[in-house]
């Protein structure tokens, strides 16, 4: 600093120091922030991320996104053109997603569908895609950015998977610091060299208030000028700590200006009034993409289901996101350590798991953790199936620093997994016994003492009725069937308005009986259509049941009672009918049924056990 008074002219020498805790910090959270968006990415298992540049016509994608579009990931890390992407919408969706792109880019700016991906090999993938487009000042679209996420096996079996992020890299530069020193009880003022690069003055400009005042944004003015007025009023605080925006002189960008300074005072007056000044714009616009990382990350975990945790073995510190918790069982907010997340693991799945998270923070092997296991809730006590996959981050010495991970509650899935196989077993078991049912009624309607017709007719009538007692276990998921249901499908079957009459309690069949009882039934309607009951106007069948308690089981006692047909004559040999009810409901139900050719009408009484 030059001082006329010293012997050599120079007074001292002005150092300065930039305190750059701010932008390590800002850096910091990007980093932190990147790693969950990868983390997020890799557990949801087929999300994808793309962003392209409208104008460039380059279009950049993740590894899953290019991998579903037949793209090496290489290219599309480098961006490739939209319509190499385009080549891989499925022909049938190809015209409506290119009718809603085009809408999103001209109005709206949000783009979200589902559609078909064709695969290299043949194979269709759908997805589900969320972007938004991008405008610059004027209003073109500039960008449009998105996420991917494969809904193939919420298709397949109807279990939600959620959403998305978009790929953002945010990067940010060291500000450089501009010195100013003003005297506002002279007016005096000077720039350095730096200051005035921040602002766009020249360096043979004048540097008068006037111009300052000039470059601040018009929206920014009032406030600014303000906080320099308290910071210079001797009452005031006495510094000034502002972020405020310029027209920068000479190209008229739009920058944000960072000032902090100090005032001085003398006899009640501000004699200087020191400071720096930098420009932060490009961490205003880092800021602004952080934030749009998040709310594009937060969209993403929400549409897949997705929670996180971070582990820091120095202090045994384990903290969970909320969706950690709720998967967990654990109320939100409850102190957590990894000896709770072991104990909350079914003991089954317990060492396994342990073994995976050893084996990722060994520095020797450095392997992702990647397992799916069983929770039992702390709260709750409900066992539910997560998928679990994190990272360790080691130091110099290949200690463990961290494990970042994220979880998604597979639970559905596995409960979808676990009911097609049952259904499947299900469905087997159910065809060989109705083939052999089948099989059964042909081998005893086509005997020889009956002629074809007969034959046939009897055959598609029992068939009929098998089809019957199928129909109505179908409807509920071959879980059971009401009594009543059976016998109003009887009534349909074979009766007219006041023909039948019904008198019992609600009974509930398992599978076998209804599908026995029903058989029996029909055979008993047809003989009484043919013969009995119900061959005559006048003719009447009561049907009475009792359901009564048994050593094991309670047991159901049915008795079906003609009146009102022709007199009854015992036949002189039992068809395949009496067979079927006498015999047949014996064997399959344990249980009994007697048929009484009574002369005034036929009576049958039945009794099995209703688990049976």
């Amino acid at each position: 600093m030059p001082d006329d008074t010293a012997p050599s002219g120079v007074g001292g020498v002005l150092l300065t120091l930039v305190e750059t805790t701010h932008r390590v910090r800002t850096e910091q959270a990007l980093r932190a922030s990147e790693e969950r968006y990868q983390l997020a990415l890799e557990a949801a298992s087929g999300v994808g991320a793309w962003d392209w540049d409208i104008a460039a016509d380059k279009l950049y994608a993740d590894a899953h996104y290019a991998r579903f579009h037949n793209i090496a990931p290489e290219r599309a890390a480098a961006g490739v053109p939209f319509a190499e992407v385009a080549a891989a919408v499925h022909p049938d969706d190809y015209d409506r997603i290119v009718a809603s792109g085009r809408s999103a880019l001209k109005t709206t700016g949000e783009f979200f569908e589902e559609y078909r991906l064709i695969q290299a090999g043949g194979a269709v993938k759908w997805v589900q895609v969320r972007g938004r487009v991008y405008r610059d000042d004027t209003g073109w679209a500039v960008r449009h950015r998105g996420v991917m996420v494969d809904i193939t096996e919420r298709r397949r079996i109807e279990a939600a998977l959620a959403a998305a992020e978009a790929n953002l890299r945010i990067a940010v530069d060291a500000a450089g610091l501009g010195r100013w020193d003003h005297n506002p009880s002279t007016g005096a003022r000077f720039w350095d060299e730096r200051c005035r690069r921040i602002f766009g003055l020249p360096d043979d400009a004048e540097n008068s208030f006037d111009t300052f005042e000039r470059f601040v944004h018009p929206d920014d003015r009032l406030g600014l000028m303000e906080a320099v007025a308290a910071a210079t009023d001797p009452a005031g605080p006495g510094i000034i700590n502002r972020e405020y925006r310029i027209h920068r002189g000479g190209d008229g960008a739009v920058r944000w200006i960072e000032t902090v300074g100090r005032a001085f005072f003398e006899e009640g007056r501000c004699v200087r009034f020191v400071g720096f000044a930098s420009d932060v714009t490009e961490r205003k616009e880092a800021a602004a993409r952080m934030a749009l990382q998040d709310a594009t990350l937060a969209l993403a975990v929400d549409a897949a289901n997705v929670g996180t945790w971070d582990y820091d073995p120095r202090d045994d510190a384990l903290v969970w996101s909320e969706r950690c918790y709720a998967m967990f069982g654990v109320p939100p907010g409850a102190p957590v350590a990894l000896c709770d997340f072991y104990a909350a693991l079914h003991p089954d799945d317990r060492e396994a798991t342990r073994a995976a998270f050893a084996a990722a923070m060994d520095p020797s092997v450095r392997g992702d953790f990647d397992v799916e296991h069983r929770t039992i809730g702390h709260e709750d006590g409900g066992e539910r199936w997560i998928a679990a996959k994190g990272r360790a981050f080691f130091d110099e010495a290949d200690r463990p620093l961290r494990v970042l991970g994220a979880t998604v509650d597979i639970t559905e899935r596995k409960r979808a997994e676990l009911h097609l196989r049952l259904m499947v077993n299900e469905l087997n078991h159910r065809v060989k016994n109705s083939l052999a049912t089948i099989q059964a009624i042909a081998a005893q309607t086509f005997h020889a003492a009956r002629s074809l017709p007969e034959a046939q007719e009897a055959f598609s009538a029992r068939i009929i009725s098998l089809a019957e007692a199928h129909d109505i276990l179908t409807r509920e998921n071959w879980e059971g069937a009401d009594l009543e249901d059976v016998l109003e499908r009887l009534r349909t079957l074979h009766g007219a308005p006041g023909r039948f009459a019904f008198s019992g309690p609600p009974v509930r069949l398992s599978p076998r009986m209804a599908l026995s009882l029903s058989m029996a039934l029909h055979e008993l309607g047809t003989n009484a259509a043919k013969y009995g009951a119900l061959s005559v106007p006048s003719g009447q069948v009561r049907i009475d049941w009792t359901v009564t308690p048994g050593p094991e089981a309670a047991r159901l006692a049915l008795t079906w009672t003609e009146s009102g047909g022709p007199p009854v004559t015992p036949p002189t040999r039992r068809g395949f009918g009496s067979r079927l009810i006498e015999r047949g409901l014996t064997s399959e139900l344990s249980g009994e049924a007697r048929i009484d050719f009574a002369p005034q009408g036929v009576v049958c009484r039945i009794e099995a056990g209703l688990d049976g």
